[in-house]
């Protein structure tokens, strides 16, 4: 039997913890399943194989697939908006764009559902539908969707045929400020028209009249968000996220003999919350979860939850848990051997065969025809600013106006921050010719929330600056700097939980610390988005003609 220690960090008090724990590998797999920024995590079986997709907001390309046939290892095979005619992003704020996606598979064709939010140039055509055949794409153009205003569209296919579609909108009658409700409406997937009656099947505004749904506004009431419907032995469930998506987060779901209701409340709601655990637990604000059977007759539940650093701070933001569920009576239970309603560190893995894909190389050579899986934009690029056909073997990137700064899509090529320890490192060269021209490695929660380590022209010298913006309000500051003799440098990024570290290199052995242990702790503040690491080269709103070129970047995690 093979037994791993593995070690989970989290914070009480201000002081940091290492929780271990022995992991049968054999037999337990730990959570999360799908670490880094990865939320709203919704999944749909097709015979032996499993996809899951998850939210990516102001980032390009829009939703990753990753598909697995074990439940627990997972592999990214694309993206379901990967072109830019699918998916205009120009404008869209931080936290805004593509959130919420839900995936379903129904004879032959695969559809994906999701909301584009906060749009200056859409306001009204807000929810479409893309399908495929093979979930690694191509993927249709959307298929807007008219008057289906709401938020976490979701499709539902029926037996008998008929497809449904519901959200939660707000209520023209508002009983308090974060009242949401749930209503459906059959779909025509020929003309993606919504046809019938339209039906508000689920009102929080009945629980509030008659005293609580499961604790007060706060813990129970707020936001209904995230509906998917079930059937199961005949019964219709309605499951949807409640209580915000922060500490308060929780899942509950419903029944009827009827699709549009009415729908009996289950006493046990929530099914999952974390609720009621410390805020410096080893994983918090669980929900927006979703369901699926295997082959073998198990149910299992994906949801989102977050890793603190200690109080409402977690850098790697949303990331995608998964727990048993046993529904072999009225109501799914979560996690029925162990601490029923909670999400746990360790499961034991699925009645499922192992399939292990092949381990990726730590370090991207650029040496491919196009860029890997991981790699992603800030919005929507207009222009092909980066090559890998330029110089074999490099990533060139352009530099141009657009600064990490500007609502806008930068030069800027990132990766999500996976691990709470880890380490990414780039050989870079670039030979800035004027002041305003900068290129290097960037670690960036928002256009205001940032740490970029950047060689700089200043005086007719190099120059490594290192600097940070920690909020709307505040001003990009410069927090380290020295003078580098050369154009050809090696850079690296490395945290131990907030804590990061900056280092320099002339030969890639040798390193010098520009900045320790600066206070990461502004990369944990917002609420949907998680830390992205990656490469970023600027003119600070002047045009150049100058280019950065990055012969590799790696990544290494524990």
């Amino acid at each position: 039997m093979s037994i791993l220690l593995k070690y989970f960090r989290f914070i009480f008090m201000g002081l940091t913890i290492f929780l271990s724990i022995k992991v049968d590998a054999q037999s337990e797999y730990t959570n999360p399943i799908i670490p880094g920024f990865n939320p709203d995590p919704s999944i749909c079986r097709v015979g032996e194989d499993y996809y899951i997709v998850t939210s990516t907001f102001e980032y390009f390309p829009g939703i990753p697939i990753y598909h697995s046939r074990d439940l627990v290892n997972w592999e990214m095979i694309g993206h379901v908006l990967s072109r830019p005619s699918q998916l205009n992003l120009d404008s869209i704020d931080c936290s805004g764009g593509i959130n919420a996606p839900t995936i379903r598979y129904n004879n032959g064709i695969f559809y994906v559902v999701v909301g584009l939010v906060g749009h200056p140039k859409f306001p009204h055509l807000t929810n479409f539908i893309v399908t495929a055949k093979n979930p690694a794409g191509p993927w249709s153009e959307p298929h807007w969707l008219e008057k289906a205003e709401g938020g976490d569209p979701s499709l539902f296919f029926d037996d008998d045929g008929k497809i449904y579609y519901c959200v939660n909108f707000v209520p023209p009658v508002l009983l308090w400020n974060k009242h949401r409700n749930i209503w459906a409406q059959e779909l025509d997937i020929k003309t993606w028209k919504l046809i019938g009656e339209r039906k508000e099947v689920l009102d929080g505004g009945e629980f509030y009249k008659k005293g609580t749904l499961d604790g007060g506004i706060e813990t129970g009431l707020n936001n209904y968000e995230a509906p998917h419907f079930y059937k199961k032995d005949g019964k219709y469930y309605l499951m949807i996220a409640h209580g915000g998506t922060g500490n308060n987060h929780a899942e509950s779901i419903w029944k009827s003999d009827n699709v549009f209701g009415p729908y009996e409340f289950n006493t046990a709601n929530p099914i999952l919350t974390h609720r009621d655990m410390s805020y410096e637990s080893y994983f918090t604000s669980t929900g927006h979860a979703d369901l699926v059977q295997t082959q073998n007759g198990e149910w299992w539940m994906v949801y989102l939850a977050r890793r603190p650093y200690g109080g409402d701070l977690h850098i790697m933001g949303r990331e995608t848990f998964m727990s048993p569920v046993d529904w072999s009576g009225d109501w799914p239970i979560v996690n029925p051997n162990g601490k029923i309603g909670k999400g746990e560190l360790t499961h034991k893995k699925p009645d499922l065969k192992e399939y292990k894909f092949e381990k990726q190389n730590p370090r991207d050579e650029f040496n491919s025809a196009q860029l890997q899986n991981m790699w992603t934009f800030i919005r929507t690029p207009r222009s092909n600013w980066w090559s890998l056909a330029d110089r074999k073997g490099f990533l060139r990137i352009v530099l141009r106006p657009e600064k990490i700064t500007d609502q806008a899509n930068p030069s800027y090529i990132g990766k999500r921050q996976e691990h709470i320890n880890f380490s990414a490192s780039v050989k870079m060269e670039f030979k800035p010719s004027l002041e305003n021209e900068e290129a290097g490695l960037v670690a960036e929660l928002k256009k205001d929330s940032y740490l970029k380590c950047v060689m700089k022209n200043e005086n007719g010298k190099n120059i490594l600056s290192l600097s940070q913006k920690n909020g709307v309000e505040s001003k990009d500051t410069t927090i380290a700097k020295a003078i580098v003799n050369e154009n050809n440098l090696f850079l690296e990024i490395s945290a131990k939980g907030h804590l990061y570290t900056f280092r320099y290199s002339y030969n890639g052995k040798d390193w010098t610390i520009l900045k320790a242990d600066v206070n990461g702790r502004l990369l944990g503040r917002d609420r949907f988005t998680g830390t992205m690491i990656g490469m970023y080269a600027s003119s600070n709103g002047m045009k150049s003609k100058n280019h950065a070129d990055f012969d590799w970047f790696e990544y290494n995690g524990d």
